[in-house]
This record gives structure tokens, C-alpha cells and sequence, in this order.
């Protein structure tokens, strides 16, 4: 039961860290935009850079609250601009 409740985290994490990437992709947003999306950022914790390829989640240097925060940010600002919904 603890394998398949690791394996469904990581799967999510990586669903919502494929969103961000691609809504800061289409906003030309840059990991230094993306810090500053988030105020409380710990010195630890790597910002993902949209500029380079990203094919799966920090597992350690980023937390999902951080992606999700971003995530929803993001979604509003894309859809403001008519960038089309993550799909």
C-alpha cells in the first residue's frame, strides 16, 4: 500500500511539474521569473528552469506545495493571456 501511495505522489508531482514547465514555456517566463513567483523560497530549493529540457520532477530540491503554488499562478496568467490549457 506505501509502494503504490510513493508511486501516485511521484506520478502527480510529475503531472503538475509538466504543467508549470509548459505554461512558463508558452508565458517566455525564465527560472528567475519563476523565483519570484514564490516569496518564502528556501536557499535549498532549486527553482525548475523552463529553458532547459524536463522530463521528470525534482524529487528533493523542490517541494510540490512549490509547484502547486506555481501551477495555479501560471494557469491564471495563461489564461488571461489565451494560452491554451495543459493538456
Amino acid at each position: 500500500m506505501a509502494v503504490a501511495g510513493i508511486i501516485y505522489y511521484l506520478w502527480f508531482k510529475n503531472l503538475v511539474f509538466q504543467k508549470v514547465i509548459y505554461y512558463a514555456r508558452q508565458l517566455q517566463l525564465t527560472q528567475t521569473d519563476l523565483a519570484k513567483l514564490l516569496p518564502n523560497l528556501k536557499e535549498s530549493q532549486v527553482v525548475p528552469d523552463p529553458q532547459k529540457a524536463n522530463f521528470i520532477a525534482p524529487l528533493f530540491n523542490f517541494p510540490l506545495q512549490g509547484l502547486d503554488i506555481l501551477n495555479n499562478k501560471l494557469a491564471k496568467q495563461a489564461a488571461q493571456q489565451g494560452v491554451k490549457p495543459f493538456r
